[in-house]
């Protein structure tokens, strides 16, 4: 038996449901395994093949193999737009799992809703995301509630005055407006604020502007390279404040990068408890598979969206995108992946509960406020 494909499921939806195929259910996947973001897509990768691995142990999707059809994006808009074209044009997929990256993601939800393709994301925050159409889903909370969360971090920890930094993409412009509207609300007062680029080496300008206020507080919304190369040299250049930033820092790369100049910082990051047993099932398998690697950032994402969608294609009993989007919306309603409730609303989006992190010792721990 070849893959399905969307002609091919349309000319046997009449008496498909219920059918046992010896065949192959194929759902794509725009990833960043070249390029700036191959330092997360290689864990990306590895998660959803677990997952997958076991639904295939399991049954599979009502007795097929679960295929996943990777396309390389090189980390780009541009590399995203020519890889899900192909997953839908060439490959005749229906379901695509989307980029990392906001920026990515957003370059091709227009695409995904035109052709009736269901999007599903396991990282993009960005808030414009829920605005991509009744096709797009994230198992990844939105920015609305990160930056609400840094806000709160910030107030709580009794900062009324902050320098805000982030990185200049849909992302951060994004998280740092929610962050800004938030703070303001709150009574706080922003400094200056000020976007920095994308996979620079060398910062010191930016940071030499943020030291001329002498801040006791800088929020930095920004990735693990820009996070890291910022933090060392700001610490060369004598800049000595608070570092707030969020989920997407929240890596023991940064803090290998960064070195000493990480100890202190603080941020946010939609938490899950990891003594429940859908995470110990996780955790021992990732152990089992990759013996000696630690589980990658969004991992837990990447692997509770392929559990899901394939959840949603045995409850379709179809690959038609029309069944498939509300086989979602039906199977995730309480659903408990790794990363806690899954339920999508009727945006595709889901909630989440914030919790805090900081480095010691060289070593990411949960953050409480001293009292």
């Amino acid at each position: 038996m070849g893959k399905f494909t969307a002609g091919f499921i349309c000319a046997l939806s009449v008496f498909w449901a219920g059918a046992v195929f010896a065949g192959t259910v194929s759902v794509g996947a725009v990833t960043p395994l070249t390029g700036k973001l191959a330092v997360y897509g290689e864990g990306f990768q590895q998660a959803m093949l677990l997952a997958a691995e076991e639904i295939n142990a399991s049954g599979g999707i009502n007795g097929d193999t679960l295929e996943i059809v990777f396309e390389d994006n090189n980390s780009t808009s541009k590399g995203s737009v020519s890889a899900i074209r192909k997953l839908i044009t060439i490959d005749k997929l229906t379901l695509v799992f989307g980029p990392a990256a906001s920026s990515n993601f957003l370059a091709i939800c227009p695409i995904a809703q035109k052709n009736k393709t269901i999007l599903i994301g396991a990282e993009s925050a960005a808030a414009e995301i829920t605005k991509c159409g009744s096709y797009v889903f994230r198992v990844f909370p939105s920015d609305l509630l990160q930056g609400t969360g840094v806000s709160e971090l910030a107030s709580s920890l009794g900062y009324k005055e902050v320098v805000l930094t982030y990185v200049n993409n849909d992302w951060g412009v994004g998280l740092a407006e929610v962050f800004k509207r938030q703070f303001l609300a709150s009574g706080g007062k922003i400094i200056d604020e000020l976007a920095h680029a994308e996979g620079k080496t060398d910062y010191r300008s930016e940071i030499l502007r943020i030291k001329r206020h002498n801040p006791k507080v800088v929020v930095n919304l920004t990735y693990i390279k820009e996070g890291a190369t910022i933090l060392k040299q700001a610490y060369e250049t004598g800049l000595n404040t608070q570092w707030l930033m969020g989920s997407a820092s929240k890596s023991p790369k940064l803090v290998a990068l960064a070195g000493k100049t990480a100890e202190g910082i603080i941020g946010t990051y939609p938490t899950f408890s990891q003594e429940s047993p859908e995470y110990q099932a996780f955790k021992t398998a990732w152990e089992k598979k990759y013996s000696g690697k630690k589980t990658p950032i969004f991992g837990e994402y990447n692997y509770d969206m392929v559990k899901l969608t394939a959840l949603a294609l045995r409850d379709a009993g179809s690959v038609d995108a029309d069944t498939v989007r509300e086989s979602l919306l039906k199977v995730s309603q309480g659903y408990m992946g790794t990363t806690g409730d899954k339920s999508f609303d009727e945006n595709g989006d889901v909630g989440a509960t914030y919790g805090r992190w900081t480095v010691k010792d060289g070593a990411i721990i949960d953050y409480q406020v001293e009292k």
